[in-house]
């Protein structure tokens, strides 16, 4: 069954300036009834006590449905496994069922499916697997960020506990297709990011401030689900035809107010899923 969710990065305007802490988010979260909460890189940026969490999402009546971080195995290994492992700790205790980890940062890798490196993500796949929750890594930031990669990566690592999570926006910003990657990657996909994204061609004059450039020398700002240019309507239609019934979660990291945001990308989502004609099989 889909379930709708919300990253605690979508409301970064007000965790970074303090207008907001993470238990704040949480209970923003449930407010506007989402049915779970995704908390992102939040050890490495914000405070907080792992209690005080779990209770303040159980008084709110919603789920923290996954936990985001980040490693680089470029570094130390048996570090990134050992961090890791407490990370995947900290989100069992709060009955996450997901946990998103990156794999490297560069671009450049010169051994991206080196034995050590498999071997070890397997391991940590493991060992989610007991504590009930799947390990991920998403179409983020570094070398797996490109749909051919990403699917090397995960036949490499071979491990039924091992998948992906598929931000739609991202892939725009690597100037690829994301309903053709969906369609790549969609027997892997266990955790969803519904971003959308402007883009602007790149033969046009640079637009300026939190305008990113793209890998083939495009413009790509994040947009408000349903405001920009990536195919969401495709791409859920792949992934649910296909059996996706996991979290679709709401991300935004754009320039409007992010609590308003926020609502209209969730409106727009629960549109395009509750419209039954998208979601049957043409022979």
């Amino acid at each position: 069954m889909i379930k709708y969710g919300v990253t605690s990065y979508s409301f970064d305007q007000y965790l970074a300036t303090g207008a907001m802490d993470l238990y704040g988010a949480i209970r923003k979260a449930a407010e506007m009834g989402f049915d779970g909460i995704e908390l992102a890189n939040i050890t490495e940026n914000y405070p907080y006590e792992l209690e005080k969490l779990k209770q303040t999402a159980q008084e709110a009546g919603i789920e923290i449905c996954a936990w985001a971080t980040s490693a680089d195995f470029l570094k130390d290994i048996p570090e990134q496994v050992r961090y890791l492992k407490e990370e995947i700790d900290r989100a069992a205790y709060l009955g996450c069922k997901v946990l998103r980890t990156d794999v490297f940062h560069d671009e450049y890798v010169p051994d991206p499916y080196a034995e050590n490196i498999v071997k070890a993500l397997r391991e940590l796949a493991s060992y989610a697997q007991e504590k009930g929750m799947v390990l991920t890594t998403e179409n983020h930031c570094g070398y797996t960020c490109l749909p051919d990669r990403l699917e090397k990566l995960v036949q490499a690592v071979h491990h039924e506990n091992f998948g992906l999570l598929c931000d739609f926006g991202n892939f725009l910003g690597e100037d690829v297709d994301p309903a053709q990657a969906v369609g790549q990657l969609r027997s892997y996909i266990r955790h969803v990011h519904v971003k959308d994204a402007h883009m602007k061609d790149g033969r046009d004059l640079y637009p300026g401030e939190n305008w990113f450039v793209t890998r083939e020398g495009n413009y790509w700002r994040c947009a408000i689900a349903g405001h920009g240019n990536a195919p969401i309507v495709k791409c859920l239609k792949v992934l649910i035809n296909h059996g996706y019934d996991g979290y679709l979660i709401q991300e935004f990291e754009g320039l409007e107010e992010c609590v308003t945001a926020v609502e209209r990308g969730f409106k727009y989502t629960k549109a395009v899923v509750e419209n039954e004609l998208l979601f049957t099989w043409h022979e």
